[in-house]
């Protein structure tokens, strides 16, 4: 690829998702009053958003198909046998520890939005029982996200990536001889591409 080249990896679906969840997540977590009206209508927000963004998942672009980014055993343990190595490959999409971190967080809202949103039902689950499982996926979500966002800094750092830009922009900057693991098939530019890792 050429020095520095601007490549378009994710599309307006994704990037909104991303953000809305971002901001809704917050809300919820942190102004809103818990189990108040606003509180619901931000989970069936969310519900929603994760209804889009799963359907997005088998018919989106390249880099919003879970198949492209899915953590598979393999591509998890080859990523983690490089960084022993003290290398630091460079993705274009999610590199497989952050696949793995992405498929935790997916969990983690469903989790959160599913139970929240059964705890309109509580008669037949038991008076606390929901609130609690609800609870425990709330706090694993927010731990999840926290490991995510240093996560994402730590490898923009290494990596010379620019994550947090590219899900503003939706284009990512690739650094001079960079190699890039990821690339489309179809990917008007080869050069520095290696493809071993599908």
């Amino acid at each position: 690829m050429k020095p520095n080249q601007l490549v378009f990896v994710w599309d307006g679906v994704v990037r909104l998702f991303h953000w809305a969840t971002v901001l809704l997540c917050m809300l919820n977590f942190f102004v809103v009053k818990e189990g108040g009206r606003y509180h619901r209508y931000i989970g069936y927000t969310l519900a929603g958003l994760l209804l889009i963004r799963i359907i997005w998942g088998f018919v989106g672009g390249h880099y919003a198909r879970f198949g492209q980014w899915w953590p598979t055993p393999t591509r998890v343990k080859s990523y983690l046998a490089a960084l022993k190595r003290g290398e630091h490959p460079y993705y274009l999409g999610h590199n497989p520890g952050g696949s793995l971190m992405i498929l935790i967080m997916l969990v983690g809202l469903i989790g959160t939005v599913v139970t929240g949103l059964m705890t309109r039902y509580e008669s037949i689950f038991g008076d606390d029982l929901l609130e609690e499982i609800h609870g425990l996926f709330a706090n694993g979500l927010q731990f999840a996200i926290l490991i995510h966002v240093l996560a994402v800094v730590f490898t923009d750092l290494l990596t010379k990536g620019d994550l947090i830009r590219a899900m503003v922009t939706g284009c990512k900057r690739v650094p001079e001889g960079t190699l890039c693991q990821d690339v489309k098939p179809d990917a008007p530019s080869k050069a520095n591409i290696d493809n071993s890792n599908k």
